[in-house]
């Protein structure tokens, strides 16, 4: 039986009953999404940027990612813009209970960790999903 666990909250860029499920991805370089774009996996990967201006990561929502989380940012950012027109669940501004620490000390869900991210009400909220 899965259980889920509560982790995050942020801004929704739209509402939608939609759910995006999928495996988390930190994409921190240029580099690191332009090798992501080309792995099997895409479409079942909730990936993870710092910013919403995070230009470079405009190639991973239009490979198809599942979904997507910033660490800060506004429904009027980059990113955002393009969550919504490519129609892909987006919490952002979002602030994380637990996980692990990033090199620059922000706490997100460990590579490979599985999330459901939940645009349907008020704030986006992200779960932690374990078998």
């Amino acid at each position: 039986m899965s259980t889920e666990t509560l982790v995050g909250t942020g801004i929704n860029v739209f509402t939608s009953d939609t759910v995006a499920v999928g495996k988390i991805r930190f994409l921190d370089t240029p580099d690191e999404v332009l090798d992501f774009i080309e792995e099997p996996d895409v479409a079942e990967t909730v990936v993870i940027s710092r910013g919403g201006t995070t230009t470079f990561m405009s190639p991973a929502l239009m490979a198809g990612v599942a979904g997507l989380i910033t660490l800060q940012g506004a429904p009027e950012s980059h990113l955002g813009i393009l969550s919504r027109e490519f129609s892909i669940p987006c919490v952002m501004s979002t602030t994380f209970t637990d996980g692990i620490q990033t090199g620059r000390g922000e706490t997100i869900p460990a590579d490979g960790s599985r999330v459901r991210l939940d645009i349907s009400g008020d704030k986006g909220q992200v779960f932690l999903l374990e078998d």
